[in-house]
């Protein structure tokens, strides 16, 4: 699912978007009496994500394969959706646990890559 930032729109589309009437069940945006969105509030969450407790687990992995699939097939409910956001962030809350990114490694090898960088760049201004 994509993120994106009204902040970095223009007016007219924050308006548009803060107009929209807040339905439990979304609403569908046309054009031309063609569908080509779908808006969904999103719930309120406690502490972060909902059900985002408990160990990751090979049905959870299962049911997040097969709402992705409805995702892609455009036939996930709005209710799905959220539980997919949900589902995702778990996944990648348990990935981070198992296979941390080497964070020190990665600053270390920026630093060298930004020492050549500045080198070559000395280099071709002399």
């Amino acid at each position: 699912m994509k993120h994106i930032d009204l902040n970095a729109q223009g007016q007219a589309v924050k308006e548009f978007f803060l107009s929209l009437p807040v339905d439990p069940e979304g609403s569908v945006v046309e054009l031309n009496g063609q569908a080509v969105a779908r808006v969904t509030p999103m719930k309120k969450h406690r502490n972060g994500s909902r059900e985002a407790t408990g160990p990751w687990t090979e049905a959870k992995n299962a049911r997040r394969c097969a709402l992705i699939d409805r995702e892609i097939d455009a036939t996930l409910t709005p209710e799905e959706a959220a539980e997919l956001q949900v589902l995702q962030q778990q996944m990648l809350r348990e990935r981070r646990r198992l296979a941390p990114v080497p964070l020190d490694d990665l600053r270390r090898l920026q630093q060298e890559l930004l020492t050549k960088a500045q080198k070559q760049s000395d280099q071709s201004s002399s």
